[in-house]
């Protein structure tokens, strides 16, 4: 067995990254619950999008919680149960059954996270399966090369720098920024066009009717990109904290898509005022509030065009009507 001289200080490196994570799931925690609430209201209304956001928002949600479970179990087995002064050596053990079991739980959560923009591209597209049809054929190779990394990772004697394993997580972040990245700007380009059609049918507006939205999904995908890059980026410079960097990136993946709910949920987007009621109203005749009432009413009727459409980004025809309210009195 290496000494502890001859390994890095892995002890302090998983402590920091797992306080780091700590952190983000006392955050996810509070997005998870605002998500809840303005799905369960979406659900009452009956919004076509609600139960497929509810159930993959629940099982996000619970494999984040699951990984920090395995990590605090690690904590225990590294410092209090293990021998004094050997933590290094038990987290440079990638074959360890909690370390398979973090990169398991990693790889879903994250392919979890993929399908979710993969779903809403083909809501936004109307249903189209030739134009998902790429992105599906390229999260099916992200998942493969997931499977085969672990795999490998899990064989004996197998280092995090293994050629092998080094191959199959370079093609891995490859494919699910690909998938991400390309995925989101198609979303984003159908709401543009959308919007420059409202307006080439004469509904004249000061700003894009669908920019609010775009800078929320862009934003909002921006965040885990991000933390992906730098993960591939200290991995491909042979930095050993890309391992405790994956921690982080689990709990981002799981915030990413709740956080666009509630952004677009609660009217916390660019263009919308925190001084405007916004109330959506479908074909049922149902309605609810989002945000409390100030002077100014902003009604918004939406008329489905298809029984599958994403209330999320309301591609469908819609009027906008503003009139005063007298000392914030509901509709």
């Amino acid at each position: 067995m290496a000494s502890n001289t001859s390994i890095p200080p892995y002890d302090n490196m998983f402590l920091i990254g797992i306080w780091i994570q700590t952190a983000l799931y006392g955050i996810n925690i509070m997005i998870f619950a605002a998500a809840m609430f303005v799905l369960t209201k979406m659900y009452s209304a009956g919004k076509s999008s609600a139960g497929f956001l509810l159930a993959t928002s629940i099982v996000l949600f619970s494999l984040s919680t699951a990984y920090v479970s395995v990590c605090l179990r690690q904590l225990l087995e590294a410092f209090i149960w293990g021998p004094p002064g050997g933590a290094s050596i038990y987290f440079a053990t990638i074959q360890n059954s909690l370390s398979i079991t973090k990169l398991a739980l990693y790889e879903v959560n994250v392919c979890g996270l993929c399908l979710v923009p993969i779903w809403r591209m083909w809501v936004v597209y109307g249903n189209r399966w030739i134009v998902v049809a790429l992105p599906i054929v390229m999260e099916l190779a992200h998942i493969a090369s997931g499977i085969f990394t672990i795999r490998r990772g899990a064989l004996p004697h197998i280092s995090v720098f293994d050629l092998f394993v080094h191959r199959g997580a370079i093609a891995n972040w490859t494919l699910d920024l690909a998938v991400n990245i390309g995925v989101t700007l198609c979303i984003a380009y159908r709401l543009w066009s959308a919007g420059r059609a409202l307006e080439n049918l004469g509904m004249k507006r000061n700003k894009h009717p669908y920019m609010g939205v775009i800078f929320t999904i862009v934003e909002s995908g921006g965040i885990f990109a991000t933390a992906t890059l730098i993960t591939v980026s200290l991995y491909l410079s042979g930095n050993v904290a890309s391992v405790a960097a994956i921690d982080s990136v689990v709990q981002l993946a799981t915030i990413t898509p709740l956080l666009i709910v509630v952004r677009v949920g609660f009217g916390l987007q660019h263009g919308v005022s925190p001084n405007t009621l916004i109330t959506f109203e479908t074909n049922t005749s149902h309605s609810h509030t989002i945000s409390h009432p100030p002077n100014q009413l902003l009604r918004v009727n939406i008329s489905e065009t298809s029984n599958t459409t994403d209330d999320t980004y309301a591609l469908a025809q819609f009027n906008i009507e503003t009139t005063k309210s007298s000392g914030g009195n509901d509709f």
